[in-house]
């Protein structure tokens, strides 16, 4: 219905699906407490950390919709996860599967798989 409004939602999941992919880190203890409970501790993505994003609609209506309008909602965080998985993937050659992506959870497993193929050709 409004074009304007719907690309802002998509840039909008997009930037979320970063944020929960590669950036934003909930960390609780093993009692089940959060320990990064502020902002101050948090951190979230930033316009900076946020690639330009070309957004295409496909011309179609809905039966059912408004005056032929489909829903949008949150459906654009979706794909982000596994597309960065995924880029990931023929990047390195080992599938990443726990979010989110940071650093030191990568170099560890990176590290772990050298290592395994040190032992295994040893």
């Amino acid at each position: 219905m409004n074009p304007l409004q719907c690309t802002g939602q998509v840039e909008g999941g997009v930037a979320q699906g970063i944020g929960w992919s590669i950036i934003e880190n909930f960390l609780m203890d093993a009692q089940g407490k959060v320990t990064n409970p502020t902002l101050r501790n948090y951190r979230i993505p930033a316009f900076s950390d946020i690639p330009r994003t070309e957004v295409y609609f496909a011309t179609t209506t809905d039966t059912i919709g408004p005056m032929g309008a489909k829903p949008m909602s949150e459906s654009p965080v979706n794909p982000v996860a596994a597309a960065l998985a995924n880029a990931l993937t023929d990047a390195t050659g080992i599938r990443f599967v726990k979010l989110p992506f940071t650093p030191p959870r990568l170099f560890e497993q990176l590290r772990s798989s050298v290592a395994g193929r040190d032992r295994a050709t040893a």
